[in-house]
């Protein structure tokens, strides 16, 4: 009789038998079994386990191997993937001169290649539901997340989380105090963050500079009435900026912390931050380049990243000295 460890042994490779094409009520199967163990003692144990490990010692040096051309930016102090470095050469998104671009949708080609968007919406707005907590210390400003009626194509649920989760972020403006945001969907609200159709963006925006971009309108132009609305251009939402190519998730941050930095009181800054990161209140989708130095800022999505000294940047009025779009023109 077999010790009951074997017994234990012969079971299991029994029960397994038919994985190896071998019947497991074969008469032959326990006897050879048997005959298997005497012979070899604890190699027989032995053998299966190390084709085991050196099965797994494959798999593992095939997992770890990175495709051919690839590469990650350096986690930056807080363990997160580092901002992108944005190109010296970034083409200027623009229609034609005298295309009657107030009346026209931009060519494709003005934006980065992507997925299609709503040009033209219904002209109102509904609030998404959802409340939070308030977050930072200060005076609490409430804000409600809403959507155009009349666009498509764009996952709400996934907008309003974004919205929520980044100006809840310690990075975001509640991070070094003076001010507390929470989102809610009724009652007093202090602004309102607004995913608006590229048509409709330019009736609240205005369109002097002709490129697809995203404000905030305190009034309304037609009616002079208050609306306080962070109006984000869904064109940017779905395509996003040269600036942050391969990065959509970044851009979005990017617009939300600047546009609800408007909302906010703040004004436009214009000069890298010490160690060379863009202040959010660049106008990062017009260019990078400082308005100091002339050399490019690295593109940054957030008022306060971790690690940065002179956050969140001097802030200016604008002037044509200082605007990041006519300095990329000369």
């Amino acid at each position: 009789m077999l010790a009951p460890d074997r017994d234990q042994d012969v079971a299991l490779a029994r029960r397994n038998a038919p994985t190896f094409g071998v019947r497991p009520d074969d008469p032959t199967l326990l006897r050879s079994l048997r005959d298997f163990t005497s012979r070899y003692g604890w190699r027989a144990y032995a053998l299966p386990v190390l084709v085991v490990i050196t099965v797994l010692a494959l798999m593992t040096a095939g997992g770890t191997k990175q495709p051919a051309g690839r590469s990650h930016p350096a986690p930056n102090a807080a363990g997160r993937p580092a901002p992108p470095t944005a190109s010296g050469n970034i083409a200027l998104k623009s229609d034609q001169p005298g295309s009657g671009a107030r009346d026209t949708v931009l060519a494709a080609e003005a934006l980065p290649a992507g997925a299609d968007y709503t040009k033209v919406g219904a002209g109102t707005f509904h609030v998404l539901p959802g409340n939070g907590p308030a977050v930072g210390a200060g005076k609490v400003r409430r804000y409600a997340v809403e959507v155009e009626n009349g666009i498509s194509g764009i996952d709400l649920t996934q907008y309003a989380r974004q919205v929520q989760t980044v100006l809840s972020d310690l990075r975001s403006w509640p991070g070094h105090g003076g001010v507390a945001l929470q989102r809610v969907d009724a009652g007093v609200i202090d602004f309102h963050v607004t995913l608006v159709s590229s048509m409709t963006v330019r009736k609240l925006c205005g369109y002097d500079i002709p490129i697809e971009t995203s404000c905030f309108a305190q009034t309304d132009p037609a009616s002079g009435a208050p609306i306080n609305r962070v109006v984000l251009n869904d064109a940017r939402w779905v395509r996003g900026d040269a600036s942050y190519v391969g990065d959509l998730n970044a851009y979005r941050t990017y617009l939300i912390n600047h546009e609800d930095g408007h909302a906010l009181g703040h004004q436009h800054a214009h000069q890298c931050l010490p160690g060379g990161l863009a202040p959010v209140m660049m106008q990062q989708t017009y260019g990078l380049k400082s308005a100091a130095t002339g050399k490019l800022c690295q593109a940054n999505p957030w008022p306060f990243p971790a690690g940065t000294a002179g956050t969140p940047g001097a802030e200016q009025p604008d002037t044509p000295q200082n605007s990041e779009i006519q300095i990329k023109n000369n």
